[in-house]
Protein backbone atom coordinates (compact mmCIF):
# COMPACT_ATOMS: atom_id res chain seq x y z
CA UNK A 1 0.00 0.00 0.00
CA UNK A 2 1.32 3.39 -0.98
CA UNK A 3 1.32 6.03 1.71
CA UNK A 4 1.86 9.75 1.52
CA UNK A 5 2.42 12.47 4.06
CA UNK A 6 0.50 15.72 3.83
CA UNK A 7 2.11 18.65 5.59
CA UNK A 8 0.16 21.61 6.93
CA UNK A 9 1.60 23.93 4.30
CA UNK A 10 0.47 21.57 1.54
CA UNK A 11 -3.13 22.62 2.23
CA UNK A 12 -4.71 25.48 0.25
CA UNK A 13 -5.08 28.92 1.84
CA UNK A 14 -8.86 28.57 2.24
CA UNK A 15 -8.47 25.35 4.22
CA UNK A 16 -5.75 26.79 6.42
CA UNK A 17 -7.90 29.83 7.22
CA UNK A 18 -10.78 27.48 8.07
CA UNK A 19 -8.52 25.53 10.45
CA UNK A 20 -7.03 28.64 12.04
CA UNK A 21 -10.48 30.09 12.68
CA UNK A 22 -11.32 27.10 14.87
CA UNK A 23 -8.35 27.86 17.12
CA UNK A 24 -7.43 30.78 19.33
CA UNK A 25 -6.59 33.62 16.97
CA UNK A 26 -4.01 35.04 19.35
CA UNK A 27 -2.25 31.65 19.62
CA UNK A 28 -2.33 31.21 15.86
CA UNK A 29 -0.89 34.67 15.20
CA UNK A 30 1.83 34.14 17.78
CA UNK A 31 2.73 30.77 16.27
CA UNK A 32 2.78 31.57 12.55
CA UNK A 33 4.02 35.16 12.55
CA UNK A 34 7.52 35.41 11.03
CA UNK A 35 7.74 31.74 9.99
CA UNK A 36 7.67 32.38 6.25
CA UNK A 37 6.13 34.73 3.69
CA UNK A 38 3.05 32.63 3.08
CA UNK A 39 2.12 32.36 6.77
CA UNK A 40 2.79 36.06 7.26
CA UNK A 41 0.37 36.78 4.42
CA UNK A 42 -2.26 34.50 5.98
CA UNK A 43 -1.73 36.17 9.36
CA UNK A 44 -2.74 39.45 7.74
CA UNK A 45 -5.83 37.95 6.09
CA UNK A 46 -8.99 39.78 7.15
CA UNK A 47 -10.87 36.47 7.43
CA UNK A 48 -8.59 35.55 10.33
CA UNK A 49 -8.09 38.89 12.03
CA UNK A 50 -11.48 40.64 12.09
CA UNK A 51 -12.29 39.34 15.58
CA UNK A 52 -9.53 38.67 18.11
CA UNK A 53 -9.66 37.36 21.68
CA UNK A 54 -6.61 38.68 23.55
CA UNK A 55 -7.34 36.90 26.84
CA UNK A 56 -6.71 33.50 28.35
CA UNK A 57 -9.36 31.31 29.98
CA UNK A 58 -9.16 31.22 33.76
CA UNK A 59 -12.45 29.47 34.52
CA UNK A 60 -15.69 28.78 32.69
CA UNK A 61 -16.89 32.38 33.11
CA UNK A 62 -13.70 34.35 33.75
CA UNK A 63 -10.84 35.49 31.55
CA UNK A 64 -7.33 36.59 32.47
CA UNK A 65 -4.32 38.05 30.70
CA UNK A 66 -2.28 35.89 28.34
CA UNK A 67 1.37 35.31 29.11
CA UNK A 68 3.67 38.30 29.07
CA UNK A 69 5.84 36.78 26.33
CA UNK A 70 2.90 36.30 23.95
CA UNK A 71 1.42 39.71 24.79
CA UNK A 72 4.76 41.44 24.15
CA UNK A 73 5.12 39.74 20.78
CA UNK A 74 1.58 40.56 19.69
CA UNK A 75 1.80 44.20 20.77
CA UNK A 76 5.26 44.78 19.32
CA UNK A 77 5.04 42.94 16.01
CA UNK A 78 1.58 41.64 15.15
CA UNK A 79 -1.13 44.15 16.10
CA UNK A 80 0.55 47.12 14.36
CA UNK A 81 0.49 45.09 11.14
CA UNK A 82 -3.15 43.96 11.26
CA UNK A 83 -4.86 46.81 13.13
CA UNK A 84 -6.82 47.93 10.06
CA UNK A 85 -8.50 44.51 9.85
CA UNK A 86 -9.69 44.35 13.45
CA UNK A 87 -13.41 44.95 13.97
CA UNK A 88 -13.88 43.19 17.31
CA UNK A 89 -11.63 42.82 20.37
CA UNK A 90 -11.98 40.87 23.63
CA UNK A 91 -9.67 42.19 26.35
CA UNK A 92 -9.27 42.03 30.11
CA UNK A 93 -8.29 44.78 32.60
CA UNK A 94 -4.58 44.15 33.18
CA UNK A 95 -3.63 44.27 29.48
CA UNK A 96 -6.51 46.32 28.09
CA UNK A 97 -4.90 49.75 28.10
CA UNK A 98 -1.68 48.52 26.53
CA UNK A 99 -3.54 46.71 23.74
CA UNK A 100 -5.82 49.63 22.95
CA UNK A 101 -2.92 52.13 22.92
CA UNK A 102 -0.40 50.15 20.90
CA UNK A 103 -1.97 51.26 17.60
CA UNK A 104 -5.05 52.84 16.06
CA UNK A 105 -8.08 50.64 15.34
CA UNK A 106 -9.96 52.64 12.71
CA UNK A 107 -12.48 49.88 11.95
CA UNK A 108 -13.21 48.51 15.42
CA UNK A 109 -16.90 48.56 16.32
CA UNK A 110 -17.19 45.86 19.02
CA UNK A 111 -15.40 45.70 22.36
CA UNK A 112 -15.76 43.01 25.01
CA UNK A 113 -14.41 43.73 28.49
CA UNK A 114 -13.97 40.67 30.67
CA UNK A 115 -13.67 40.56 34.46
CA UNK A 116 -13.43 44.30 34.85
CA UNK A 117 -14.11 46.12 38.11
CA UNK A 118 -15.85 49.44 38.62
CA UNK A 119 -12.77 51.32 39.81
CA UNK A 120 -10.92 50.43 36.59
CA UNK A 121 -13.77 51.01 34.18
CA UNK A 122 -14.53 54.52 35.40
CA UNK A 123 -10.92 55.51 34.61
CA UNK A 124 -11.25 54.37 31.00
CA UNK A 125 -14.33 56.57 30.56
CA UNK A 126 -12.75 59.73 32.03
CA UNK A 127 -11.97 62.77 29.86
CA UNK A 128 -8.21 62.24 30.17
CA UNK A 129 -8.33 58.52 29.37
CA UNK A 130 -5.94 57.57 26.53
CA UNK A 131 -8.47 55.03 25.25
CA UNK A 132 -11.59 57.21 25.46
CA UNK A 133 -11.75 57.49 21.66
CA UNK A 134 -12.35 53.73 21.41
CA UNK A 135 -15.49 53.98 23.55
CA UNK A 136 -16.73 56.89 21.47
CA UNK A 137 -16.19 54.83 18.33
CA UNK A 138 -17.77 51.45 19.13
CA UNK A 139 -21.34 50.40 18.44
CA UNK A 140 -21.27 47.05 20.33
CA UNK A 141 -20.14 46.78 23.96
CA UNK A 142 -20.13 43.63 26.10
CA UNK A 143 -19.19 44.03 29.75
CA UNK A 144 -18.81 41.10 32.10
CA UNK A 145 -18.43 40.99 35.87
CA UNK A 146 -18.61 44.61 36.85
CA UNK A 147 -19.01 43.82 40.51
CA UNK A 148 -21.78 45.60 42.36
CA UNK A 149 -20.92 45.59 46.05
CA UNK A 150 -23.49 45.96 48.78
CA UNK A 151 -22.26 49.25 50.16
CA UNK A 152 -23.20 52.84 49.46
CA UNK A 153 -19.87 54.02 48.03
CA UNK A 154 -19.72 51.23 45.46
CA UNK A 155 -23.35 51.80 44.48
CA UNK A 156 -22.59 55.48 43.92
CA UNK A 157 -19.54 54.57 41.86
CA UNK A 158 -21.58 52.29 39.62
CA UNK A 159 -24.21 54.99 39.14
CA UNK A 160 -21.46 57.33 37.94
CA UNK A 161 -20.11 54.65 35.61
CA UNK A 162 -23.33 54.08 33.74
CA UNK A 163 -24.24 57.72 33.62
CA UNK A 164 -20.83 58.31 32.07
CA UNK A 165 -21.13 55.26 29.80
CA UNK A 166 -24.27 56.50 28.08
CA UNK A 167 -22.81 59.99 27.85
CA UNK A 168 -19.57 58.84 26.17
CA UNK A 169 -20.75 55.91 24.06
CA UNK A 170 -23.27 57.77 21.95
CA UNK A 171 -22.91 55.40 18.99
CA UNK A 172 -23.85 52.29 20.98
CA UNK A 173 -26.52 50.13 19.39
CA UNK A 174 -25.83 46.85 21.24
CA UNK A 175 -25.10 46.69 24.98
CA UNK A 176 -24.72 43.56 27.08
CA UNK A 177 -23.96 43.77 30.79
CA UNK A 178 -23.34 40.50 32.57
CA UNK A 179 -23.34 41.37 36.26
CA UNK A 180 -21.65 38.95 38.63
CA UNK A 181 -22.54 38.09 42.21
CA UNK A 182 -19.62 38.33 44.59
CA UNK A 183 -18.69 35.03 46.21
CA UNK A 184 -18.30 36.67 49.59
CA UNK A 185 -21.87 38.00 49.36
CA UNK A 186 -23.46 35.02 47.63
CA UNK A 187 -26.78 35.47 49.43
CA UNK A 188 -27.19 39.09 48.37
CA UNK A 189 -28.51 40.12 44.98
CA UNK A 190 -25.79 42.17 43.27
CA UNK A 191 -26.48 43.82 39.94
CA UNK A 192 -24.77 45.71 37.19
CA UNK A 193 -27.20 48.39 36.09
CA UNK A 194 -28.73 51.22 38.21
CA UNK A 195 -31.54 51.99 35.82
CA UNK A 196 -32.68 55.35 37.14
CA UNK A 197 -29.63 56.91 35.46
CA UNK A 198 -29.77 55.17 32.08
CA UNK A 199 -31.24 56.22 28.75
CA UNK A 200 -30.29 56.08 25.08
CA UNK A 201 -31.84 56.89 21.72
CA UNK A 202 -29.43 54.63 19.82
CA UNK A 203 -29.64 51.30 21.69
CA UNK A 204 -31.25 48.59 19.55
CA UNK A 205 -30.35 45.51 21.62
CA UNK A 206 -30.02 45.49 25.41
CA UNK A 207 -29.11 42.53 27.65
CA UNK A 208 -29.00 43.24 31.39
CA UNK A 209 -29.56 41.91 34.90
CA UNK A 210 -31.84 43.96 37.14
CA UNK A 211 -33.03 43.76 40.72
CA UNK A 212 -36.80 44.28 40.55
CA UNK A 213 -39.73 44.40 38.15
CA UNK A 214 -39.72 48.19 38.54
CA UNK A 215 -36.26 48.27 36.97
CA UNK A 216 -37.62 46.27 34.04
CA UNK A 217 -40.57 48.64 33.70
CA UNK A 218 -38.17 51.58 33.55
CA UNK A 219 -36.47 49.94 30.58
CA UNK A 220 -39.85 49.99 28.87
CA UNK A 221 -40.90 53.54 29.74
CA UNK A 222 -39.48 55.12 26.57
CA UNK A 223 -35.93 55.93 27.69
CA UNK A 224 -34.69 53.35 25.15
CA UNK A 225 -37.13 54.35 22.45
CA UNK A 226 -35.31 52.63 19.55
CA UNK A 227 -34.86 49.31 21.33
CA UNK A 228 -35.89 46.24 19.33
CA UNK A 229 -34.44 43.44 21.48
CA UNK A 230 -34.55 43.24 25.28
CA UNK A 231 -33.11 40.32 27.24
CA UNK A 232 -33.60 40.87 30.96
CA UNK A 233 -32.92 38.71 34.02
CA UNK A 234 -34.87 39.80 37.11
CA UNK A 235 -33.96 38.66 40.58
CA UNK A 236 -37.29 39.38 42.23
CA UNK A 237 -40.77 40.05 40.84
CA UNK A 238 -42.91 41.46 43.62
CA UNK A 239 -45.68 44.06 43.67
CA UNK A 240 -44.32 46.96 41.58
CA UNK A 241 -44.28 50.58 42.66
CA UNK A 242 -44.89 51.70 39.07
CA UNK A 243 -48.22 51.41 37.31
CA UNK A 244 -47.95 48.70 34.65
CA UNK A 245 -51.12 49.68 32.78
CA UNK A 246 -49.96 53.26 32.18
CA UNK A 247 -46.53 52.30 30.91
CA UNK A 248 -45.20 53.36 27.52
CA UNK A 249 -45.57 50.75 24.76
CA UNK A 250 -42.44 50.42 22.63
CA UNK A 251 -43.57 50.09 19.03
CA UNK A 252 -40.10 48.93 17.93
CA UNK A 253 -39.77 46.06 20.42
CA UNK A 254 -39.79 42.81 18.43
CA UNK A 255 -37.91 40.42 20.76
CA UNK A 256 -38.35 40.02 24.52
CA UNK A 257 -36.68 37.47 26.78
CA UNK A 258 -37.64 37.40 30.48
CA UNK A 259 -35.90 35.21 33.07
CA UNK A 260 -36.65 35.17 36.80
CA UNK A 261 -33.99 34.03 39.26
CA UNK A 262 -36.47 33.49 42.11
CA UNK A 263 -40.10 32.33 42.32
CA UNK A 264 -42.79 34.99 42.00
CA UNK A 265 -46.38 35.12 43.23
CA UNK A 266 -47.15 38.13 41.02
CA UNK A 267 -47.42 36.36 37.67
CA UNK A 268 -51.06 37.28 37.01
CA UNK A 269 -50.79 40.79 38.44
CA UNK A 270 -47.48 41.78 36.85
CA UNK A 271 -46.14 39.51 34.10
CA UNK A 272 -49.38 38.95 32.19
CA UNK A 273 -50.29 42.69 31.99
CA UNK A 274 -46.70 43.49 30.99
CA UNK A 275 -46.73 40.98 28.13
CA UNK A 276 -50.09 42.19 26.86
CA UNK A 277 -48.50 45.55 26.08
CA UNK A 278 -46.06 43.95 23.62
CA UNK A 279 -48.35 43.61 20.64
CA UNK A 280 -45.54 43.99 18.08
CA UNK A 281 -43.44 41.08 19.35
CA UNK A 282 -42.11 38.56 16.84
CA UNK A 283 -40.04 36.52 19.32
CA UNK A 284 -40.91 35.81 22.96
CA UNK A 285 -38.87 33.79 25.48
CA UNK A 286 -40.08 33.15 29.03
CA UNK A 287 -38.20 31.29 31.77
CA UNK A 288 -40.32 31.64 34.90
CA UNK A 289 -40.89 30.19 38.37
CA UNK A 290 -44.45 30.89 39.54
CA UNK A 291 -45.46 30.06 43.10
CA UNK A 292 -48.69 29.87 45.10
CA UNK A 293 -50.93 29.84 42.03
CA UNK A 294 -54.03 27.65 42.48
CA UNK A 295 -54.19 26.80 38.77
CA UNK A 296 -51.24 25.55 36.77
CA UNK A 297 -50.10 27.61 33.79
CA UNK A 298 -50.95 25.55 30.72
CA UNK A 299 -51.09 25.92 26.95
CA UNK A 300 -54.70 27.16 27.05
CA UNK A 301 -53.80 29.92 29.48
CA UNK A 302 -50.79 31.01 27.40
CA UNK A 303 -52.86 31.08 24.23
CA UNK A 304 -55.91 32.89 25.61
CA UNK A 305 -54.26 35.27 28.06
CA UNK A 306 -50.98 36.19 26.31
CA UNK A 307 -50.47 35.00 22.74
CA UNK A 308 -53.80 36.31 21.51
CA UNK A 309 -52.45 39.81 22.18
CA UNK A 310 -49.39 39.23 19.95
CA UNK A 311 -50.63 38.86 16.37
CA UNK A 312 -47.12 39.16 14.89
CA UNK A 313 -45.49 36.50 17.07
CA UNK A 314 -43.48 33.95 15.09
CA UNK A 315 -41.30 32.28 17.73
CA UNK A 316 -42.17 31.34 21.31
CA UNK A 317 -39.69 29.55 23.59
CA UNK A 318 -40.68 28.94 27.21
CA UNK A 319 -39.93 26.98 30.37
CA UNK A 320 -42.49 27.78 33.06
CA UNK A 321 -42.74 25.98 36.38
CA UNK A 322 -45.83 26.47 38.57
CA UNK A 323 -46.31 25.28 42.15
CA UNK A 324 -49.79 25.53 43.69
CA UNK A 325 -48.66 26.44 47.21
CA UNK A 326 -46.08 28.41 49.19
CA UNK A 327 -43.09 26.07 49.40
CA UNK A 328 -39.45 25.90 50.35
CA UNK A 329 -36.97 26.66 47.58
CA UNK A 330 -35.92 23.01 47.17
CA UNK A 331 -39.36 22.10 45.81
CA UNK A 332 -38.51 23.75 42.48
CA UNK A 333 -35.89 21.09 41.76
CA UNK A 334 -37.03 18.33 44.10
CA UNK A 335 -36.90 14.84 42.52
CA UNK A 336 -37.90 12.65 45.45
CA UNK A 337 -41.06 12.27 47.55
CA UNK A 338 -43.15 12.33 44.35
CA UNK A 339 -46.27 10.18 44.52
CA UNK A 340 -47.46 10.58 40.92
CA UNK A 341 -46.13 12.02 37.68
CA UNK A 342 -48.05 12.76 34.48
CA UNK A 343 -46.45 13.75 31.18
CA UNK A 344 -48.53 14.83 28.23
CA UNK A 345 -48.60 17.22 25.29
CA UNK A 346 -52.20 16.97 24.08
CA UNK A 347 -50.93 15.59 20.79
CA UNK A 348 -49.17 18.84 19.94
CA UNK A 349 -45.53 18.51 18.87
CA UNK A 350 -44.08 21.76 20.15
CA UNK A 351 -44.43 21.59 23.92
CA UNK A 352 -44.54 19.17 26.82
CA UNK A 353 -46.20 19.36 30.21
CA UNK A 354 -45.07 17.42 33.27
CA UNK A 355 -47.07 17.41 36.50
CA UNK A 356 -45.57 16.05 39.73
CA UNK A 357 -47.77 15.46 42.76
CA UNK A 358 -45.83 15.19 46.03
CA UNK A 359 -46.94 12.96 48.89
CA UNK A 360 -48.05 15.99 50.90
CA UNK A 361 -50.44 17.00 48.11
CA UNK A 362 -48.39 19.87 46.69
CA UNK A 363 -48.42 19.97 42.90
CA UNK A 364 -45.73 21.14 40.51
CA UNK A 365 -46.28 21.71 36.80
CA UNK A 366 -43.55 22.28 34.28
CA UNK A 367 -44.59 23.50 30.86
CA UNK A 368 -41.88 23.96 28.27
CA UNK A 369 -41.30 24.19 24.56
CA UNK A 370 -39.48 21.22 23.09
CA UNK A 371 -36.04 22.94 22.81
CA UNK A 372 -36.14 23.53 26.57
CA UNK A 373 -37.01 19.98 27.60
CA UNK A 374 -34.39 18.14 29.61
CA UNK A 375 -34.17 14.38 29.60
CA UNK A 376 -35.49 12.81 32.76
Amino acid sequence: MNSSTVHLLDLPDEMLIEIFNKLSTADVLNSIWGVNQRLNRLARDARLTQSIDLTAEQSYDERCSMSTVILDRLCSHVLPQIHDNIKSLLVEPSSMQRILRVCAYPNIHQLTLSSIESKDFIKYLSDNSPVLHIFKQITHLNISTIEYYNNRSQMNLNTKIYTRLFSVCQRLTHLKINGKRLRSYSLLPEYALPLTMCSSSTIIKLEVNVRTIDDCLRLLDGRFNQMKILNVIIDSIDTPLLNIDSQYILPNLTTFCLTTRNPTQEYDNVIVPLLRRMEHLETLMLFLLVGNRPEFIDDVHLSEEILIHMPRLEKFIFNITTIDDVVEIDYWLKKDDIEETMIFNDGLPYFQCRIDIFKNGIGRCRLCSIPSIESS
